[in-house]
């Protein structure tokens, strides 16, 4: 399901409302291994069994980030707009990554406009977005993302 919008001035009307959720994503070990090369940050590639949040993982998980980095993709997929508006990204607020999904998992986001107000830059948006994968019992990831279009 998507929400489609003429202009974002509609989006103060819609604080509270849901706007949607997202087809599945797969992650897969291409993409978590693109962006260990994009970011740098090997780290996070387990390659054996490891210790996450307190539990013993038999399978690699994706990283964090990469999850997060999805956020774009995601607020297109639940937005749409007749004219795309020019935007900002503001800011991230609360971002927390309850339980990590597996790579080769499936997941995909629900959004919802939190607040929205008119500011001098444009209409200023808080979304709540949170991923999960599928058949996991807590999100893989929750974050308020504050956009601001113009």
């Amino acid at each position: 399901m998507t929400t489609g919008v003429t202009h974002p001035t509609e989006l103060l009307d819609l604080v509270g409302a849901q706007i949607g959720t997202t087809d599945w994503y797969e992650i897969t070990y291409e993409q978590v291994n693109l962006f260990a090369d994009a970011t740098g940050d090997y780290r996070t590639i387990p390659t054996h069994l490891q210790w996450t949040a307190g539990t013993l993982l038999a399978d690699p998980v994706t990283p964090a980030y990469l999850t997060l980095a999805l956020l774009p993709r995601a607020l297109d997929d639940l937005l749409t707009f007749d004219s795309a508006p020019t935007t900002v990204d503001y800011s991230l607020d609360k971002v927390r990554f309850p339980a990590p999904a597996p790579v080769d998992a499936r997941i995909r986001c629900t959004g919802q406009v939190l607040d929205a107000r008119q500011c001098t830059l444009g209409i200023e948006v808080v979304f709540g977005l949170t991923f999960q994968a599928q058949g996991a019992c807590q999100p893989a990831c929750v974050a308020e993302l504050v956009v601001i279009y113009r």
